[in-house]
């Protein structure tokens, strides 16, 4: 009898385990890297609403959200400092997981970078092609990275005017980032007519956006996924 129960609990346990398994294989893994376009800073100073939880609480609507890696992207975030992160292997806030980890168990990376970093050289010293080279060299060693152990997809927000580097200056800095995408096989989201959007912003010489701003990134990030093979649905 004793036997028989053992039996019984031990295929219990098997077809839940099966059960479970099949469920979390069918899960998506988003990790979100970048600047503070990325953590959905706005003028205020406060982090409000950004695409990446748009993109993450549609999938929990589809019940195919798996884990959220969202403790490694910052503001002021640099392309320089995000490679040390990598390279350092740090954990996250919240001390759940490893950096290199997070890059290799997320099905969709979304990265953010170059707003800040950009702008913030900006403030102080004429952008010439020493830094964005410099800062390019940085972006193309992470996807270097990124893709030697993870080949699911990868997002790469492009950039858009500020009152501190002109339309011309970011049109030639997101050729070269949708160089460095197709390079790598990876996915470059134009988002240059933000600026026609008035209502995205709060202040006119503040490039932080409003969190209709940062639906429109989800927005554009969706229309590139359901286009592609494996659809967020």
């Amino acid at each position: 009898m004793k036997y028989k129960i053992g039996i019984i609990i031990l295929i219990g346990t098997i077809l839940t385990f099966c059960i479970y398994f099949h469920t979390e294989q069918g899960k998506i893994n988003v990790l979100a890297l970048g600047d503070g376009i990325s953590t959905g800073m706005t003028v205020y100073h406060v982090e409000g609403y950004d695409y990446n939880e748009y993109l993450t609480e549609y999938l929990n609507e589809q019940n195919n959200l798996g884990a959220y890696y969202r403790y490694f992207n910052e503001v002021d975030e640099t392309a320089s400092n995000l490679v040390i992160k990598i390279n350092n292997n740090i954990t996250s806030i919240d001390k759940k997981i490893k950096l290199k980890q997070a890059i290799k168990e997320a099905n969709i990376i979304t990265i953010a970078l170059g707003m800040d970093e950009l702008n913030n050289y900006a403030k102080k010293n004429t952008l010439g092609s020493t830094k964005i080279n410099g800062f390019l060299k940085k972006y193309e060693e992470i996807l270097n990275t990124i893709k030697k152990v993870n080949n699911e997809k990868v997002y790469l927000i492009g950039l858009y005017e500020s009152h501190l580097i002109n339309k011309n200056k970011i049109e030639k800095i997101n050729t070269e980032i949708q160089n460095l995408a197709q390079k790598y096989n990876v996915t470059y989201i134009d988002i240059m007519d933000i600026n026609n959007h008035k209502e995205f912003f709060i202040q006119k010489n503040n490039y932080y956006l409003n969190y209709k701003g940062q639906e429109y990134i989800f927005n554009k990030i969706k229309e590139k996924q359901e286009q592609q093979t494996i659809k967020i649905i």
